[in-house]
């Protein structure tokens, strides 16, 4: 599904709702025959609806395994006792092996996940987010003004895993001013115009 319109005409504001990264004011959405109010964006993305983002989604400071696994990072805790002390600490050797084999699975070879986010470019860190929101394996897949910020490489990535998608029977809303791009990737337009579609 295609959602096109204005600047303002509230298409990021739509999927921001429905992907939990704010509250709706004054309607109730269901997903799957149940009330959809997710409180964050993990939630959302746990209960089956996942969404790539506009502007950054990763965090530069850590690594891109970190960024993949990030809140589920307790899969990788390794407990030992000393002195009658429990103490826990992260196996990065586990953890970038695993994310390694995502970004194997979407097409990026070249990044891995010891690297530090913060030293690769915007598109790089783009991919990241698709990785991790590919990784959950969402019914519901959200594209926000993605493209823009994606090299060729990129968007064959994510129009990849779009294709994927749609063979699996899942869902994409997908948000773009490229008219034409949205003609090849969608089978469904909608366009927004003040908070509603026509």
């Amino acid at each position: 599904l295609g959602l096109i319109g204005e600047n303002g005409s509230g298409k990021s504001t739509l999927s921001s709702i429905i992907s939990g990264m704010q509250k709706a004011e004054s309607v109730e959405m269901n997903f799957k025959g149940e009330t959809w109010n997710p409180a964050t964006m993990i939630e959302s993305l746990e209960k089956g609806i996942g969404m790539i983002v506009q502007d950054s989604g990763t965090i530069p400071g850590i690594t891109v395994a970190e960024n993949i696994f990030l809140g589920e990072l307790d899969e990788f805790k390794i407990f030992k006792t000393k002195k009658g002390k429990r103490f826990g600490f992260i196996d990065s050797r586990k953890m970038n092996k695993k994310a390694n084999e995502i970004l194997d699975e979407i097409g990026e070879v070249t990044v891995r996940g010891n690297m530090m986010t913060g030293n690769l470019d915007f598109q790089t860190r783009k991919l990241i987010e698709i990785a991790k929101i590919y990784r959950k394996n969402p019914d519901v897949l959200v594209v926000d003004e993605t493209t823009t910020a994606l090299s060729l490489h990129g968007r064959g990535i994510l129009y990849g895993l779009i294709r994927k998608y749609k063979k699996e029977n899942k869902s994409v809303i997908f948000i773009s001013h490229d008219i034409d791009e949205m003609m090849a990737v969608c089978d469904t337009l909608y366009v927004l115009r003040d908070g509603k579609y026509i």
